[in-house]
């Protein structure tokens, strides 16, 4: 007597393996002005990120610009300035993706502060946390 096992292959999607990285980086083009730069990569599409940078307010910091360099249209920015901080923040617009093909992509603050003062960067901080289009949630912060 022949038994015979009948197999079904259900159909799934293979997600690769999430990897991101973020590179903090700080530049003083002049003695009142401070750039604080992230640059991002990952291994797959994103379909949801949030970054945040934290600039304390110790030297009367006021906010000159924000950059960002992710695709046209997939992410906003904004900032607000409280007595003691200025926050920026950068998000995904729903139902866009941040393409892979991209990486690096990277988001700048700008500002200005009272000259000739030595700002000690390393209070000022950076939270990333996205997702993949598969669904696999990373979470990156760091310091300037």
């Amino acid at each position: 007597m022949l038994k015979f096992l009948l197999a079904t292959n259900p159909t799934s999607t293979v997600c690769p393996y999430l990897t991101c990285s973020a590179i903090p980086s700080v530049q003083n083009p002049s003695s009142n002005y401070q750039v604080e730069h992230l640059s991002l990569t990952c291994s797959q599409s994103l379909s949801n990120l949030n970054i945040t940078q934290i600039v304390q307010r110790t030297y009367n910091e006021i906010h000159a610009r924000q950059y960002q360099t992710f695709w046209k249209d997939a992410t906003n920015m904004t900032y607000i300035e409280t007595p003691t901080q200025i926050i920026y923040s950068w998000y995904s617009l729903p139902g866009m993706h941040v393409d892979k093909n991209g990486f690096p992509y990277f988001i700048e603050t700008q500002f200005y502060y009272t000259s000739g003062s030595v700002r000690i960067t390393h209070y000022d901080t950076w939270q990333v946390s996205l997702q993949s289009i598969c669904g696999t949630s990373l979470y990156l912060s760091g310091t300037f």
